[in-house]
């Protein structure tokens, strides 16, 4: 990464973390992960999705408090969980002992060297990345995301969408993996996840 590039990742994260520090500050749970059938019904799914198999090592990218990450560490025998948050961090560690987690901007994190994972999830994430000012990085990510999976292993894709302009946007996401390699095998919007018209898209894919 460049220098300029360096300084405009890092500043689009500072934003970032100043105002999920300001959202988590204000209360535990802001999201309402464990309250509303909406997040209740999109985690369901999300672990549906990664079912019927034992994990290896997983990769969470966006824990916030820990909800999910609750749910993945009785799947996998090792979990990673990134947010930007040291707020919601501190309250995920709390929750989950057992994971590993990391305050980290995934535009500039990157896994240790030769580390490979089963499974790859991304709940509600890249849309607060895909920024005007980061356009080139984040357009760098998905092809680093996708390296970072072994052949076999699984992404997870799971996004809000408010009409048919966002779900497209959403679908591009989606596609932008596959132009890096990774093969779809499943998506559709989550059944019982609606809440004021959003809705939520579940994608699955796979690296060859």
């Amino acid at each position: 990464m460049s220098l300029w590039s360096g300084l405009r990742v890092r500043w689009q994260a500072f934003k970032t973390r100043r105002k999920m520090n300001r959202q988590f500050g204000r209360r535990e749970d802001p999201f309402s992960y464990g309250r509303f059938p909406y997040e209740k019904a999109r985690l369901e799914a999300m672990q549906a999705a990664l079912g019927g198999r034992h994990w290896g090592r997983v990769l969470e990218a966006g824990c916030a408090e820990g909800h999910f990450t609750e749910r993945l560490v009785r799947l996998a025998d090792r979990v990673t969980a990134l947010d930007i948050s040291s707020v919601a961090l501190a309250r995920a560690r709390r929750r989950v002992p057992s994971a590993e987690f990391q305050e980290a901007d995934l535009l500039s994190w990157s896994p240790p060297p030769g580390a490979l994972y089963d499974a790859v999830v991304l709940g509600d994430v890249l849309y607060y990345l895909d920024r005007p000012g980061v356009a080139a990085e984040f357009d760098a990510l998905f092809a680093r995301v996708a390296s970072w999976l072994k052949p076999g292993g699984r992404l997870l894709l799971a996004h809000g969408f408010g009409g048919g302009a966002e779900l497209a946007h959403r679908r591009r996401f989606r596609e932008r993996f596959e132009a890096a390699g990774l093969a779809l095998v499943r998506e559709a919007p989550v059944e019982g996840a609606e809440l004021g018209g959003v809705r939520c898209l579940l994608s699955v894919l796979e690296a060859r």
